[in-house]
């Protein structure tokens, strides 16, 4: 009996202990579910420079395309054939108007020069003597003609080698810089073979096209502005010189202008871009150029902006670009005036994250 009323205690026991345990479990658990979690801490806002849209007064311009041609340049050719016997220019050398710069063979002109020259002086003298014999009648007026037109004939035919020998002497046509050479000493000549090209390039002319629809406004004096590929931040002023009267097949029209290129910077030859100014201007609403995103799906910028006194944060919004004036772009849709856009740090952002000004944008142009 006293047996089994140990066996009842130690059982009582384990109970009470299994229970105090759990119990003490719960405890633990319950206070680690009560106390606070901390709040989520807020990435800080990324730091960007913004700048207003704003509305400018921009020249419109008609844009093309074209090339540049040297208002003098000519392929040196020879006149006559020839053997060259000299040649007296380098290549890519200036040289003045009228310098020597081939001498062909001319022996067999020089000595039918010679005879000729002596023929005329006899001729001229017999004609002197029929004159002088007609004044006292012992000639007749028939003789002092005859004797007169072999004196012109015979002058004629010495006018004539001295011209074969002046075509023979390759001279340049005007001042300029000279190509590469193309004949070698000793070489034989045929008339219209090139010799070497030689350029003036002081003066230039831009070959340009535009559309037949800005036709009405286009006439000779308008400004033009002319890039190249060789100098992207240098613009180059020109004035339309010339206007084609007709319209060509690829319904365009023609245009010429014409720019001094004192310093040599431009040759011949090279590819422009060309915009010639209108007439009227129009008010257009204008960004900074680094505002705008250029991407495969299209031109956005980000724009950023304040609601009920909360932090600035920004929006991705698809815009139109349009003409680039000054270091600022025109923007045709998607933007009002006012609007705040982002200038530097766009590939930091996404939608909706919150951004703080800059006092200054170190990638602003000023004028």
């Amino acid at each position: 009996m006293r047996t089994s009323i140990n066996m009842r205690n130690k059982t009582l026991l384990v109970v009470t202990l299994a229970l105090s345990a759990i119990a003490a479990v719960g405890t633990v658990v319950y206070s680690t579910a009560t106390v606070a979690k901390p709040a989520a801490v807020a990435p800080p806002a990324t730091k960007v420079a913004l700048a207003s849209v704003r509305r400018d007064t921009l020249p419109q311009v008609f844009a093309g395309v074209g090339e540049l041609e040297s208002a003098r340049q000519v392929q040196v050719a020879a006149e006559v054939g020839g053997r060259v016997t000299r040649i007296a220019f380098l290549s890519g050398q200036a040289v003045k108007a009228g310098q020597l710069l081939v001498q062909l063979n001319d022996a067999p002109e020089q000595a039918e020069r010679q005879r000729l020259q002596a023929q005329w002086r006899n001729a001229e003298t017999l004609h002197a003597r029929a004159r002088k014999l007609l004044a006292d009648d012992a000639a007749t007026q028939e003789q002092v003609d005859n004797a007169g037109s072999v004196r012109d004939m015979a002058l004629g035919e010495l006018r004539h080698v001295e011209a074969v020998i002046a075509q023979k002497a390759i001279r340049a046509p005007y001042a300029g810089v000279l190509g590469i050479r193309r004949v070698h000493e000793g070489q034989y000549l045929n008339a219209t073979d090139a010799i070497v090209s030689l350029v003036d390039a002081r003066t230039l002319y831009a070959n340009f096209s535009l559309d037949e629809q800005a036709s009405p406004q286009l006439k000779t004096g308008q400004a033009v502005e002319v890039r190249v590929d060789a100098y992207p931040d240098r613009r180059f002023s020109a004035r339309v010189t010339a206007v084609d009267p007709m319209i060509a097949r690829s319904r365009t029209v023609q245009l010429q202008a014409t720019l001094t290129n004192a310093d040599g910077a431009l040759r011949p030859g090279m590819y422009a871009s060309v915009r010639v100014a209108r007439q009227d201007a129009a008010q257009a609403l204008t960004v900074p150029e680094t505002a705008v995103t250029y991407t495969a799906y299209g031109e956005t910028v980000f724009v950023a902006h304040a609601r009920d006194g909360q932090a600035l944060t920004v929006k991705r919004v698809a815009v139109k670009a349009g003409e680039r004036l000054n270091g600022r772009v025109q923007i045709d849709n998607g933007l009002s005036e006012g609007d705040r856009v982002v200038t530097s740090g766009q590939l930091k952002l996404i939608d909706g994250m919150a951004v703080e000004a800059v006092e200054a944008d170190t990638l602003e142009v000023r004028s």
